[in-house]
């Protein structure tokens, strides 16, 4: 009894020898199953993460056990065909499945690293032409709408480039764009070009960064070449925009680099399509209109901020009857142009294309698509549509006289030629002018 006890309980007994070598068994190899190299040692009742040198001095204790044969097969056929112990299968099957729920998905090898980035490389480059066909056709269509609107325009008038003018005394600078502007009264009934009755000079000041507007005051008692002194605009009345360029290159040694006329009615339209504009009438400005028009929508405002629709603005524009005259009338066109401008950034641009193809249909220039692509691109780069803005003739530079039958502004040339040029080409936008 005691001897059976004492075999069962010994160290050397066959049983216990049997559960020694149970309990030394080899786990299939699993480093081929992940980068990481998560591994179960020899214990199946105990998982080990080893390292590359862990997992060598691991694998050498087991080649040593095993006599010094590396063949996993031939391992596997000294201990791999003993049954598990019941109790180590079980573990072994839980520390297995405690595995796969931790690392459900498989740590990316550097092929598949490799791989990945090539997909991601291919799927950026295809979003990529994706996008530059669709945006292609976005700009071809817009450049097409653009080029349509523009071609309405009417280009059978005179080109500034071929105005016969002495340009060796003219002022011009690469950086800074002037055009001249004119509003003309043209009516069907008159044989001759019409009648200015806005002329001004619109500046894109690349150099100093600021949009500029001078007013030419009308009534400026100037020499007009091979007809005398005259009124400004008697220009435009006896020799269209050729003569009215020369005017202002000889008075003023200006060089400009292109016109726009514009009818009076393109402004009525394109404030109609703007929705209106709003404007600040003064208690003067809203009297005149009211008894001057006395019915209509022209007569329908009040003192302070309107939002005035197109017959209101074109008779606010017109207002030459109170006590600042000609000077307020020029005034009020800028303050138009400038609500314009302020009322235009706020549109889409389907509305400025349309707005745009609206206008050309009144309008006469020497400025071809590339050129007005590139004075606009000038625009927008600047970001502002706030105008500087100047009259000429400046305060104390010019006296009213009648001469003959006719009340002009008899002024000191050399004086506003100084001034116009300073403001065009060396005023910085600061808010310093005073006429």
């Amino acid at each position: 009894m005691y001897e059976k006890e004492g075999k069962g309980m010994g160290d050397n007994s066959d049983q216990n020898q049997k559960k020694r070598q149970n309990r030394d068994f080899i786990i299939p190899d699993l480093r081929n199953e992940t980068d990481r190299q998560y591994q179960y040692s020899k214990r199946p009742y105990q998982r080990e993460y080893l390292s590359g040198t862990e997992w060598d001095r691991e694998e050498k204790d087991t080649t040593r056990k095993s006599g010094g044969n590396t063949n996993k097969k031939s391992r596997q056929n000294k201990v791999g065909k003993k049954k598990l112990n019941p109790t180590h299968a079980k573990a072994a099957k839980r520390n297995k499945n405690r595995y796969k729920k931790n690392n459900n998905t498989k740590q990316p090898t550097p092929n598949s690293r490799r791989n990945n980035r090539k997909l991601v490389g291919r799927i950026i480059m295809v979003v990529a032409c994706v996008c530059a066909i669709i945006l292609g056709n976005i700009a071809g269509r817009w450049n097409t709408q653009i080029n349509q609107a523009l071609n309405q325009r009417n280009t059978n008038g005179v080109n500034l480039q071929e105005v016969t003018i002495d340009e060796g005394s003219l002022s011009q600078d690469s950086e800074i764009i002037n055009i001249l502007l004119v509003g003309a009264d043209k009516r069907e009934s008159w044989s001759e070009a019409g009648r200015s009755d806005c002329v001004m000079i619109a500046t894109i000041d690349k150099k100093h960064k600021c949009l500029k507007l001078t007013s030419l005051m009308r009534d400026m008692y100037v020499e007009i070449p091979n007809h005398g002194k005259d009124k400004f605009n008697a220009a435009y009345s006896y020799g269209g925009i050729s003569l009215l360029y020369q005017t202002i290159a000889y008075n003023f040694d200006l060089r400009l680099d292109g016109y726009v006329v514009v009818d009076f009615a393109a402004f009525k339209e394109v404030i109609r399509k703007l929705g209106g504009v709003k404007i600040n009438l003064t208690d003067a400005e809203a009297n005149y209109l009211v008894k001057a028009y006395k019915k209509g929508t022209e007569a329908k405002v009040k003192p302070g901020l309107h939002k005035l629709n197109a017959r209101q603005a074109l008779a606010y524009v017109r207002i030459r009857q109170d006590a600042a005259a000609d000077f307020g009338r020029t005034q009020r066109q800028r303050n138009v142009m400038q609500a314009i401008l302020t009322e235009a950034k706020t549109k889409s641009v389907s509305e400025i294309m349309d707005l745009t193809g609206t206008l050309m249909k009144y309008v006469t220039t020497d400025l071809d698509n590339d050129t007005i692509y590139s004075y606009v691109k000038s625009l927008v780069m600047m970001g502002t549509t706030e105008l500087e803005q100047k009259r000429i003739p400046v305060d104390n530079s010019y006296s009213s006289q009648r001469i003959g039958t006719q009340l002009v502004l008899v002024t000191d040339v050399d004086k506003n030629k100084q001034e116009l040029q300073d403001f065009l080409f060396q005023y910085a936008g600061k808010d310093d002018t005073k006429e």
